[in-house]
């Protein structure tokens, strides 16, 4: 199927194909994770959560209820994500008193316990995370991993003595998440300051990490948000400091959508063929196919392969045989599809010479190597990242546009992330929108593409 002519539809047919979701859960918006996909997202969970542990963060699990009195203390905050709430209002046949929700986000039921925990400036800063899931009523259409109903993420929350330190914060968050998206998963993209609007309700400033689909539109993956003292008010959040005054805590918090990095992942690495996964997540690294044109060599060739297994394994890669029956033929449009990213071939001729034919899954590149040098494998997944990172970037780079004229974003709307001038009136913003969302606001001086007036630059985009 071919990826470029309806991106959409070959989705939807690798999700499948490949095991990563299963969108027939009879509740629209919340699919079925799969072994392969649950795999990938795992991985990239575990990778996350060392780093944020090593940065003094301390996991946490917080209950998926959240009650409406705890919910609505941020008005702000309600208000935006009011439309899409669920709300529980029965225990078995009973109505209850007070309505509860199931958590859109976790700002209100964290900070709660924040003003139990801080009591003093020795106390900050407090930093804590959970990976969870989250429910929001979308009303839009939905699609798997991409806009759903459930999905699943990781948020990380802190408390800090003053903005400096909260700012420190999100330096270093923006450090970890660049580490994660860029890389182990080999994704280019760009942060995007969000204009007033369409800010994290009840924050000073959010910070989006956007990249590009190759459909030309924007993906939100990871948010960063500065809470300022906006909440800390709220749930009376305070420190004794150090000459014993009592003071109102900075805070932040941020997160990444597991589901939107693995569509991400997807979408962009992926060919016609399948997906082509980072080694480092994939959920198998190496395919071991023995090719036997004769019976006779049956044996001898299996062996030789499970030899070549071992050694992977001793050395922490995932490996596996297929010694099924079907045609080698057959085993290479499997393991393609599933985006393995090395495939051995041991045959005949690689017994003899005590060599293995090895094929990259992201260029079809085919080399021999030497029994002895397997553990070289390892530095062909580095090359691999290496490929897939630069391939992506070129891409993504090719959709960075700018826009001198309507005409201009009549032509570039749908194919990348457009640069255009903003005088800052409400009207002017109200007529870009009619072509594209506004991503955030620069302070590169640029006229204002719809008034001529003096403005600056704004990145604008069709989005998911």
């Amino acid at each position: 199927m071919l990826k470029k002519k309806n991106l959409s539809e070959w989705y939807h047919r690798i999700l499948e194909d490949a095991e990563i979701v299963d969108s027939r859960y009879p509740i629209k918006g919340m699919p079925v994770y799969r072994k392969w996909g649950l795999f990938i997202i795992r991985e990239m969970q575990r990778y996350l959560e060392r780093m944020l542990e090593e940065s003094n963060h301390e996991p946490t699990l917080f209950p998926v209820l959240i009650s409406e009195d705890t919910l609505r203390k941020e008005t702000k905050h309600i208000a935006g994500f009011e439309e899409q709430v669920f709300w529980v209002t029965l225990a078995g046949k009973n109505e209850l008193e007070r309505r509860l929700a199931l958590r859109p986000t976790s700002e209100t039921p964290i900070y709660e316990m924040f003003g139990l925990w801080i009591r003093s400036h020795t106390d900050l800063p407090l930093k804590v995370y959970q990976s969870c899931a989250v429910y929001r009523y979308e009303t839009k259409h939905t699609r798997p991993l991409i806009r759903g109903r459930e999905f699943l993420w990781n948020e990380g929350h802190s408390a800090h003595v003053d903005e400096k330190d909260a700012e420190r914060n999100i330096k270093e968050i923006q450090r970890i998440y660049t580490r994660l998206i860029r890389d182990l998963l080999c994704i280019p993209f760009i942060i995007n300051k969000r204009p007033e609007w369409d800010r994290f309700p009840g924050a000073v400033d959010t910070y989006a990490f956007d990249t590009l689909m190759p459909d030309g539109r924007t993906l939100q993956i990871a948010t960063m948000h500065n809470l300022g003292r906006n909440f800390s008010e709220v749930f009376d959040i305070k420190y004794e400091t150090e000459t014993g005054e009592h003071e109102y805590v900075y805070q932040t918090s941020y997160g990444p959508s597991f589901g939107r990095l693995l569509a991400a992942v997807i979408c962009i690495h992926g060919d016609d063929r399948g997906l082509i996964l980072p080694p480092k997540i994939a959920p198998l690294q190496v395919i071991i196919i023995p090719i036997v044109f004769k019976e006779s060599d049956t044996e001898k060739i299996l062996e030789y392969a499970k030899r070549a297994k071992e050694k992977l394994e001793s050395i922490g890669v995932r490996a596996e045989i297929d010694d099924g029956e079907e045609r080698p033929g057959a085993k290479f449009y499997h393991w393609e599809m599933k985006g393995v990213p090395v495939r051995l071939e041991i045959g005949p001729r690689d017994l003899k010479e005590n060599k293995i034919t090895v094929v990259r899954r992201d260029t079809g590149e085919k080399s021999q190597i030497e029994f002895r040098e397997i553990e070289k494998i390892e530095n062909i997944f580095d090359d691999i990242s290496r490929n897939l990172r630069k391939r992506a970037e070129r891409e993504f780079e090719k959709g960075l546009l700018k826009a001198k004229s309507l005409k201009d974003i009549e032509n570039y709307v749908g194919k990348g992330i457009i640069s255009v001038g903003w005088c800052n009136k409400k009207e002017c913003a109200e007529k870009i929108e009619e072509y594209a969302s506004i991503l955030c606001t620069d302070k590169n001086p640029m006229k204002c593409i719809i008034c001529n007036n003096p403005g600056r630059e704004i990145r604008i985009a069709k989005t998911y």
